[in-house]
């Protein structure tokens, strides 16, 4: 399936760009949003504070829509690595665990990490040598102890599935926590059946640096503790007569520690809106079919894939290989001098196309892999 022309005239990426597991080119759209919110500031007037207040409440309107939640609960953050700390230090104090794969990209480590070493759960790190994170090789770490499962919706390397419901049955009343940076707005994602999603904009959601979603169950909520809830996230936050503490906000609010991204919520929201406006789906089926153009191309090369996957289902929109007898970096750069732009991560060059990756790019890979 491929997508409108309407789609394709937001973006302008160059036809061999293939890397949105670490850059995602925003729309025209997203820039627009962003500078004219900057614009409006630039110029204040006395409407500057409530407009840009009632953009913010817009915004965690499109993202409640987006992600199948009520609008109260997800709150906006400027990256992942911030939606997980302040969810990790809602842990702290108490005892119990926390279950990771080890491979997973750091920023689903540290905050478990900081959160141990003043006193929180242990943080239990599972190998996984073939990256295939499933409730099984999970199980045996887990016990009545555990407080939290973390794991990333999409592998950042071998960009595997792992199959969030059994996970959640797995975690039985401990928290499904999901890094969702990897497939958000390239593969169809809700919370559920999480009780966390964190993820930053600025890959396959093409919202840029800055733009971010931290979206909570109800359940989330009444059991992390509002350890970095700062004024924004009190109830009566704008009543400075009444000394703190305030209450904290009994929804999503509460994980704010002070203004929120407010130039990152126009940037999530118009690309959200561009998103809408395609379809998830036709989106999802355009990545596919772009990974599995490349995929052909990779195999007649005889370059190794590294899949861990069994089901389509397992599959996103990354692709990982590498040569024989040439660093992945040497192919990197082999690549790149002939337009075709990817990233070198633990010794495999990954490959991540979107919806809007020309099919020119085939050509272009084929020719550098034959060479």
């Amino acid at each position: 399936m491929t997508v409108s022309d309407a789609y394709l005239s937001e973006f302008s990426e160059p036809v061999g760009y293939a890397d949105f597991a670490s850059i995602g080119p925003p729309s025209r759209r997203v820039v627009g949003a962003v500078t004219n919110a900057y614009g409006r500031v630039a110029e204040p007037d006395g409407d500057v504070g409530p407009a840009a207040l009632g953009s913010y409440e817009a915004a965690l309107g499109a993202l409640g829509r987006f992600l199948g939640v009520a609008p109260e609960m997800v709150t906006v953050v400027p990256s992942t690595s911030t939606g997980l700390f302040r969810v990790a230090f809602g842990l702290a104090p108490g005892g119990g665990n926390v279950v990771i794969p080890s491979h997973e990209f750091p920023a689903n480590v540290y905050p478990w990490l900081r959160v141990e070493t003043l006193g929180g759960p242990e943080v239990r790190l599972v190998e996984i040598p073939d990256r295939r994170v499933t409730a099984g090789v999970l199980s045996a770490a887990v016990d009545d102890e555990t407080r939290v499962i973390a794991v990333s919706s999409v592998d950042y390397l071998s960009g595997f599935r792992p199959d969030l419901a059994m996970l959640r049955e797995l975690a039985d009343d401990a928290l499904l926590v999901v890094d969702a940076i990897q497939g958000l707005g390239a593969i169809r994602q809700t919370l559920a059946p999480a009780d966390v999603m964190v993820a930053g904009g600025q890959k396959w959601m093409r919202a840029g640096w800055g733009s971010g979603v931290l979206a909570v169950s109800r359940r989330a909520v009444e059991l992390l503790h509002p350890s970095l809830t700062g004024w924004w996230g009190v109830v009566d936050a704008f009543a400075w007569e009444n000394l703190p503490p305030h209450a904290p906000r009994p929804d999503a609010e509460r994980f704010q520690d002070g203004t929120p991204p407010l130039f990152g919520a126009s940037a999530i929201e118009a690309a959200i809106e561009v998103i809408e406006a395609e379809g998830m789906g036709a989106i999802e089926s355009a990545v596919m079919e772009n990974v599995a153009l490349l995929e052909e191309v990779l195999l007649a090369a005889g370059a190794e894939l590294l899949d861990p996957w069994e089901t389509v289902e397992e599959r996103s929109g990354i692709l990982s290989f590498r040569l024989s007898e040439e660093p992945s970096t040497t192919t990197v750069q082999r690549l790149a001098a002939a337009g075709v732009f990817v990233s070198e991560r633990l010794g495999w060059v990954r490959v991540s196309p979107h919806a809007t990756t020309d099919p020119d790019i085939s050509g272009l890979l084929a020719e550098v892999l034959k060479g």
